[in-house]
């Protein structure tokens, strides 16, 4: 008589994340500031001044389309990902590198938030192995990030 087959569960994805559009907050104050200064130029003003002026709105829109665009291709370069199975980060657009750590090799979990968003929850999350002095994997500025350990942690035999 053979032995049954072990059952292998498939692996299921629990979170997956990217860095918080809090860890932006500057770059986007600074957005803001350049479309304000685009609509609050609209006053009448001297006719010398008319196309100078409509130059610089351009330029202001341009400066803050690329701001925009910069954010967004910065979060869309790195992936996190727990599942059921491993926890792993993703670099780059179009070379992706990947780090990945099992959740039963994970020997320590730490957690670092500071500031003022430390305080609306983001923070970096840190996984390390036994194979390593340094963490395998890092969640830098993560949306609830205790929320992400206490997962992992539950996870961990």
């Amino acid at each position: 008589m053979s032995d049954p087959a072990p059952a292998t569960t498939t692996e299921q994805t629990l979170w997956t994340g990217t860095v918080s559009n809090l860890h932006y907050a500057g770059k986007w104050i600074l957005v803001v500031i350049l479309l304000a200064a685009v609509v609050t130029s609209f006053w009448p003003v001297l006719p010398d001044l008319g196309l100078m002026l409509w130059a610089a709105r351009a330029a202001l829109v341009v400066i803050a389309l690329l701001l925009i665009c910069w954010i967004q291709i910065d979060r869309l370069r790195r992936r996190y990902v727990v599942t059921n199975k491993r926890v792993s980060v993703e670099y780059g657009i179009i070379n992706r590198i990947s780090n990945e750590v099992r959740i039963p090799d994970i020997r320590s979990i730490n957690l670092r938030k500071t500031g003022l968003s430390g305080l609306l929850g983001i923070g970096r999350v840190e996984f390390s192995s036994a194979a390593t002095d340094d963490a395998d994997v890092i969640f830098w500025n993560t949306p609830e990030a205790e929320k992400v350990r206490d997962l992992v942690r539950s996870l961990q035999p």
